[in-house]
């Protein structure tokens, strides 16, 4: 399910429809606001608002975020010449759909984004088969790149977590905010690792002293990795020289590798309108920034052409971030942007599959690819 931000982004647009000649006080209180929703959207479950349902009221972050879709879907009203509203569409709430777009009014889809340069996140398979046409279904940058170094940073790591553990006995995170409490104890040859959630047991898990990074791969949990062993990685060894070095060399050996086969095998033509968001119906890239409003028209598949090329493809890590950078180009008018994947892991190191998350760089613009409205 999307984040509370993400559900106000885009319903408010969809609110600001309701109420396009005027701002209402009434639609910025969660009760009311909800239901403008039911009434716009009526075959929308009313379980996707949940989040919104248990808010009192709207903070002053939320309060801007509605006023900013408010102001785009003046924007849109206003650059569209709308003036019936016949029909609205919210397809935000489908976390698993490949189509783009969050809502759609009168035929009119729309892509949302509030201060951000993300354009998608996309797993690193998605980046394997739009450049070179492969049919990968999960890739790991790491452990698929640079095993041998990512268990050289798992087994660093692991030392560091039974070095503390030789000294204290037990490594105890507790968040009494949110009444969750992580504990790493040392029990003779094993480690123990438990998570306390209202003080009730989540999860819990028993691993050797000498743990390889196979083993605990197996035998542990999302909430484990998540919860305890990257907590404490988080908050213990951010500043290990040991840690960061064996960190950064992991990363630049994948994202070399990786860049190394990118280039070997690519063959773009098919797959690089989907990488930039291309599918076979136009839609628009709407955009809330704090200097104002902006709308692209992202091309359909059959007016996109072959007019972008892909200039480079390269590895690049700062700061121990393993980074792909693509240069694109437009031919028919010279623009560049530099596109960024940052594969690195969502929920906490050495958890899950890294994903590759697609940015345009700051300062960069999206006339390389879109048209401006």
């Amino acid at each position: 399910m999307a984040d509370i931000k993400t559900l106000l982004r885009e319903l408010s647009v969809i609110v600001g429809f309701y109420y396009y000649d005027e701002q209402s006080a009434y639609a910025k209180k969660p009760a009311s606001f909800i239901s403008i929703c039911k009434k716009m959207l009526p075959k929308v479950p009313l379980t996707q608002y949940a989040q919104i349902t248990k808010l009192p009221s709207f903070n002053a972050e939320q309060i801007q975020i509605i006023d900013n879709g408010f102001n785009l879907s003046k924007t849109i009203i206003k650059k569209f010449g709308i003036d019936t509203i016949e029909e609205v569409s919210w397809y935000g709430f489908d976390t698993q759909k490949e189509e783009p777009y969050d809502i759609s009014i009168n035929n009119l889809k729309f892509s949302l984004k509030e201060d951000s340069f993300i354009l998608e996140n996309i797993g690193l398979y998605k980046l394997l088969n739009c450049y070179t046409g492969s049919t990968y279904k999960k890739r790991h940058i790491f452990s698929d790149y640079a095993r041998q170094e990512y268990e050289h940073w798992f087994k660093i790591t692991w030392n560091e977590l039974v070095s503390t553990l030789n000294e204290s006995g037990t490594w105890l995170y507790n968040d009494t905010t949110k009444n969750k409490k992580s504990i790493i104890k040392l029990n003779k040859n094993n480690i123990q690792f438990s998570f306390y959630k209202n003080e009730t047991l989540c999860a819990s898990s028993e691993l050797p002293i000498d743990c390889s990074l196979y083993i605990y791969e197996n035998n542990t949990t999302a909430k484990i990795r998540e919860e305890v062993f990257a907590r404490f990685i988080n908050i213990n060894l951010k500043n290990n020289y040991q840690y960061n070095i064996s960190k950064k060399t992991c990363a630049t050996a994948a994202a070399e590798a990786l860049a190394k086969e990118l280039i070997d095998n690519l063959d773009y033509h098919a797959g690089l309108p989907r990488f930039l968001r291309i599918h076979n119906s136009e839609y628009y890239y709407a955009k809330t920034t704090k200097s104002g409003i902006e709308i692209y028209k992202v091309p359909s598949l059959s007016e996109f052409g072959h007019n972008i090329i892909i200039e480079s493809i390269e590895a690049s890590v700062p700061d121990k971030q393993a980074n792909i950078l693509t240069t694109i180009k437009n031919t028919k008018t010279g623009k560049t942007l530099v596109l960024r994947n940052e594969c690195r892991f969502s929920h906490g190191q050495f958890n899950g599959t890294p994903e590759a998350k697609m940015y345009y760089e700051h300062g960069g613009s999206l006339l390389t690819i879109y048209e401006p409205v």
